[in-house]
């Protein structure tokens, strides 16, 4: 325990603090969304009459945050010049991103 403490302790020393407060602000905002959607959706399923489905909406902006998460920590690594798991970093958060663009276009545009 003690040594998971330190390990927390010497990232928050090394991390840049703009973007650890950005880091913490996203990651909070989504786990926010989370719970909210599923809260939403378990009492989406005790009613039978759902006229405004809410869920899909709580689901982009979830996605999106998410995206935006993933983003900071790539903009970090590019200005701390660190190279361990940029690529694999990099392509998450495009993933995330497009299909957050996906499901906004499916529900709003088309």
């Amino acid at each position: 325990m003690l040594d998971l403490l330190r390990k927390i302790k010497k990232q928050f020393e090394e991390r840049n603090k703009t973007f650890l407060v950005l880091d913490i602000f996203f990651s909070g905002l989504t786990i926010f969304i989370a719970l909210r959607l599923l809260f939403v959706s378990i009492s989406a399923l005790s009613r039978s009459d759902v006229s405004i489905d809410p869920s899909t909406s709580l689901m982009i902006g979830m996605l999106f945050c998410l995206g935006l998460t993933f983003v900071v920590r790539v903009v970090e690594m590019i200005v701390t010049r660190k190279k361990e798991y940029f690529i694999s970093l990099l392509l998450t958060t495009v993933f995330i991103l497009a299909v957050t663009v996906y499901m906004f276009l499916l529900e709003y545009i088309l």
